[in-house]
């Protein structure tokens, strides 16, 4: 089959690669039909990430069920899925309690990132590719209606579900000010998720226009980087955000977040940090009485809720989608995205 191979920093190649395999009676085999480029990729893209090359990437895909092993319950060839990028058992004492990226069977194993971030569970290919091999299907794969098509589920596979999971951790209550750092497409889900929880305004700041212009679209209002700090005082009566949710992944962003959020407000962080460490104003953060959540998302646990919202129309993240591409212009999208041309916001692949 094909695969979006990773040869090093700004060199990724679609290749044929082996075609998975069963392995366990628990794995699941799934036809790509739709994959994602997603922000965290761009880690590997830029070299940040201490990677061996020749592993496939992605872990945003949704596909058509090829294959089940013996022990798989719930699903059988044929079933439409969305592949949670994050491997779950749904059964241990982290599973149970809603917090499947904990999940002590899979050892939060996530789909694209080689070897090292597998655990128990050893080689785990990249959705980026013609099809791949799905442990703990039953939980880590979940069945999709006729009323999502596949540009919509796509979404579902992380992006969505980590936005909601910063929205949820953020505490968003009927009223509140709440300002999202960052506007790609982790960001405006974030918009999207927000709006759920009835806040009186979602402001969303970025330095690009064309994201910004989105995110106006999306019912945000828009605010510059440089002048964001000023402009929620001002529209807060000098307090600041009730909360605020960083979804970058940049020290910039995360402290003009932290000094954005007001005396005993919530900072919710979901960006994904290449940089093993970052300097935390942790003096202003307590003479400030600031909630503080971070943490990778519950994918798993999040997909029934955000399926349901979006095939009764109440969220359609398809407006994000900028370019659809077929899997052979894999380094072409990757080249896109990195640069951000053509007003580019979220590439799909298309085996």
């Amino acid at each position: 089959m094909k695969g979006t191979v990773f040869h090093g920093p700004h060199d990724v190649r679609v290749e044929r690669v082996d075609d998975p395999a069963l392995q366990t009676p628990t794995d699941a085999l799934v036809r790509i039909t739709r994959a994602g480029i997603c922000g965290s990729d761009l880690h590997f893209y830029h070299g940040a990430f201490p990677i061996e090359p020749g592993f496939v990437l992605g872990h945003e895909g949704v596909g058509v069920i090829e294959e089940v092993g013996s022990g798989v319950d719930r699903l059988k060839k044929g079933d439409r899925v969305v592949v949670s990028g994050l491997v779950a058992c749904g059964r241990c004492f982290f599973c149970r309690r809603g917090q499947p990226s904990q999940c002590s069977e899979s050892g939060s194993a996530v789909f694209g990132y080689g070897a090292s971030s597998a655990g128990k569970l050893g080689w785990l290919g990249g959705e980026q590719s013609e099809a791949v091999r799905v442990p703990m299907a039953d939980y880590t794969c979940y069945p999709l209606p006729a009323a999502i098509d596949d540009d919509a589920a796509v979404f579902l596979a992380d992006i969505l579900p980590t936005a909601y999971f910063g929205a949820i951790n953020g505490n968003i209550r009927p009223g509140d000010t709440v300002a999202i750092f960052g506007c790609g497409p982790v960001g405006l889900c974030a918009v999207m998720s927000a709006k759920l929880f009835g806040p009186a305004e979602v402001i969303a700041v970025d330095s690009i226009p064309y994201r910004l212009e989105l995110a106006r679209k999306l019912g945000a209002t828009p605010m510059s980087l440089e002048n964001a700090q000023q402009a929620i005082l001002d529209r807060t009566e000098g307090r600041g955000a009730d909360v605020t949710i960083e979804a970058v992944g940049n020290e910039g962003a995360l402290t003009a977040a932290i000094m954005a959020a007001r005396g005993g407000g919530t900072v919710s962080v979901i960006g994904v940090f290449a940089a093993p460490s970052f300097n935390f104003p942790i003096g202003y953060a307590f003479a400030r009485d600031l909630k503080f959540s971070i943490g990778l998302a519950n994918i798993n646990a999040h997909i029934p809720e955000l399926s349901r919202l979006i095939a009764s129309g109440t969220l359609d993240p398809r407006p994000l989608i900028s370019h659809i591409m077929p899997l052979d212009d894999a380094a072409k999208g990757y080249e896109i995205f990195n640069a951000r041309k053509d007003n580019v916001m979220k590439v799909l692949l298309k085996p």
